[in-house]
């Protein structure tokens, strides 16, 4: 801990804050960052178990990581997940904690942090799921499902125009409707094929290969496959326009 708190702050951080990525903490400091940053922030349905962020996060793999403390404390997490052979990065959590919130930290982590787990790996498509308004209007935890939708839009996200939902995590857990997909990424000329093998992979790796032929993810698979995702994606706050599913 006190290694952490005495590190030297990262360029562009705040001063007084410090950002490492979740391998470098005591098992301690991850348990912290997962209850008190995490479990308020999302429904159980769409949280991983604390043994599965450990296991993704805290052995070596490849899966990017940060946790910004400030004092000590844990007071933001960013993690994404990698799919179709690292060629499309899902920003799978993101939590700031609620008295930090309008101070710049999300937008550092998203507009400055995000971006530069791509680089140099080519053209990347990345995706962010959110929870659509009309189903999940939000919580003083969990923020307000508008604000965010705002939020990613000023960092330049476009909406995919999708029937959306997020795959069952475990067993016993229902899929978790009303969501939509984001694109985060400007790489030009992402092919739709990438998108698609996206949600083939996550759709198998959280409920099995069977679940592919289950007609709601049939349709959305192949809805996916038909986008063009630069002249098809939309502006954030078309939103509305989105059957509600």
């Amino acid at each position: 801990m006190d290694e952490l708190t005495t590190s030297p702050e990262v360029p562009g951080a705040r001063p007084g804050r410090v950002e490492v990525p979740l391998s470098d903490l005591p098992p301690a400091l991850v348990e912290e960052v997962y209850h008190r940053l995490l479990v308020p922030a999302f429904r159980p349905d769409e949280l991983m178990t604390l043994t599965e962020m450990q296991e993704a996060y805290v052995r070596p793999g490849p899966d990017p990581s940060v946790v910004v403390l400030a004092g000590g404390v844990p007071v933001a997490v960013m993690l994404g997940e990698w799919y179709a052979q690292e060629q499309v990065l899902l920003l799978a959590y993101l939590s700031v904690d609620r008295a930090t919130r309008g101070s710049g930290l999300g937008a550092r982590l998203v507009g400055e942090l995000l971006p530069g787990w791509c680089d140099g790996r080519g053209p990347v498509l990345v995706l962010a799921e959110v929870d659509d308004p009309r189903f999940w209007p939000g919580s003083d935890d969990a923020g307000d499902a508008y604000a965010r939708l705002r939020f990613y839009e000023r960092h330049g996200a476009r909406l995919l125009p999708l029937r959306y939902f997020q795959p069952s995590l475990r067993p016993g857990s229902p899929r978790v409707e009303g969501m939509l997909l984001l694109r985060l990424d400007q790489s030009p000329q992402v092919s739709s094929e990438l998108l698609h093998a996206f949600l083939v992979e996550y759709f198998t790796v959280c409920e099995g290969p069977m679940s592919l032929d289950d007609p709601p993810v049939e349709e959305l698979l192949s809805a996916a496959r038909g986008l063009d995702l630069d002249g098809d994606a939309w502006p954030v706050s078309r939103w509305t326009e989105l059957a509600a599913t």
